[in-house]
């Protein structure tokens, strides 16, 4: 593949992007379940935010300066629904009460815990929902289990069924090397349940997950067999399901056609300071990638740059601790820019991945950036070029028919 790179400037001060895009809240560590390539590191502990936390932490976000007029919250980072409706009750009251802007609340459920008064609430607040499964049961059950062994996908479909309430969703599957030989039977399991958009994430190597299944030269032919089957498929059945990594890559390659000079350079919220702001159950904050959320490492301590209860998010930018990893993953940025033509497509990587693959943000290409970013993009590029060449050839043959 050939793709256009946008010149890469490195800002020597350090200043924040003029909006944050995404502030994702960690009402609990708690997770009822326990995934075995999750890499969540406090999963088994039931503490939550309390809501003098969420209305300081809402107060200095919108305080920053940074929120435009719409701001995006996920719920994320545990088991949200371990938590209570009158939890969200209570936090949405004190959110509306703060907020002068239009909010824009999400979040990523396991599923097992939804029922009707969730999907009422769901409803009312206008809550998009993203479930976790993974596909048929014998996929899902391998790896998302409860913690006396037991398989989840019952009761993740049960939770999936929100549509009697006309509620949308989106689900998200995490793919194993067990699932690189079952291509046909993913697809046509969410195909059968009429589960429109799907989004891949692979098992990374991240946080307390310190192993995947996903690694070593076997693996990689079948996995790229795999998003080639699936490509396949999303086309034979009109786009009946949506397949996230390929609509990003036609989308990135419709942004790089545009004659705008910017040559479909994707701008990434993760390698820039407050793009994205993490938050968790105490108050303290985290930016760049979400998974850095709790996480500790011998090089920096842990993640955290403040605590919003006590701090501003200005405050980190004098955080020695900041400005080292900031300073890292701009490097990092750097080489990608400098190395890969895939760069213009994804603006520089996921630091948490390079960090947790590759031991450290100053460095470039990833497991990650492989299997979702470029080969999709290959498979896309490949597939419009083919689909070119027969218009071509077929216009060729109209031409010489009709001069004869």
């Amino acid at each position: 593949m050939t793709a256009q790179r946008k010149p890469f400037i490195v800002e020597r001060d350090v200043t924040p992007q003029q909006f944050v895009n995404l502030l994702i809240l960690q009402p609990t560590p708690f997770c009822n379940i326990d995934c075995d390539y999750c890499y969540l590191p406090e999963r088994t502990s039931a503490r939550r935010m309390t809501l003098d936390t969420l209305e300081r932490t809402i107060e200095r976000v919108l305080a920053s300066g940074l929120v435009g007029p719409k701001l995006s919250i996920v719920w994320h980072a545990g088991e949200p629904l371990a938590l209570p409706i009158s939890f969200y009750e209570q936090a949405f009251q004190v959110i509306e009460k703060l907020a002068d802007r239009e909010i824009d609340h999400s979040l990523q459920t396991n599923g097992m815990l939804l029922n009707d008064s969730w999907c009422k609430f769901i409803k009312r607040h206008r809550i998009k929902v993203g479930i976790s499964i993974d596909g048929p049961a014998f996929i899902h059950d391998a790896h998302r289990k409860t913690r006396s062994g037991k398989g989840t996908h019952a009761q993740a479909m049960a939770g999936a069924a929100m549509r009697k309430h006309e509620i949308d969703f989106h689900v998200i599957a995490v793919i194993t090397a067990e699932s690189l030989d079952h291509a046909d039977q993913i697809f046509n399991f969410f195909l059968d349940q009429d589960i429109c958009r799907v989004g891949f994430n692979i098992e990374e190597v991240e946080g307390v997950n310190t192993g995947s299944t996903l690694t070593g030269e076997t693996v990689e032919g079948r996995m790229k067999a795999f998003f080639e089957r699936m490509h396949f498929l999303q086309k034979a059945c009109g786009g009946r399901v949506s397949i996230r990594e390929f609509d990003r890559a036609y989308q990135s390659i419709a942004l790089s056609s545009d004659d705008d000079g910017e040559n479909g350079y994707k701008h990434n919220d993760q390698v820039v300071p407050f793009g994205i702001i993490s938050v968790d159950h105490e108050g303290k904050f985290s930016t760049f990638s979400p998974e850095l959320l709790g996480m500790k490492s011998e090089t920096y301590g842990d993640f955290f740059f403040g605590n919003l209860q006590t701090q501003d998010l200005g405050d980190a930018l004098e955080n020695e601790k900041f400005q080292k990893v900031f300073a890292d993953i701009e490097t990092g940025v750097r080489q990608c820019a400098e190395s890969c033509e895939y760069y213009a497509f994804c603006g520089g990587g996921a630091p948490s991945n390079k960090y947790y693959e590759n031991g450290s943000f100053a460095s470039t290409e990833t497991m990650f950036c492989r299997y979702t970013i470029q080969w999709p993009l290959d498979i896309v590029l490949a597939d419009l070029e083919a689909t070119l060449g027969e218009k071509n050839e077929a216009r060729h043959l109209e031409s010489m028919q009709a001069s004869e």
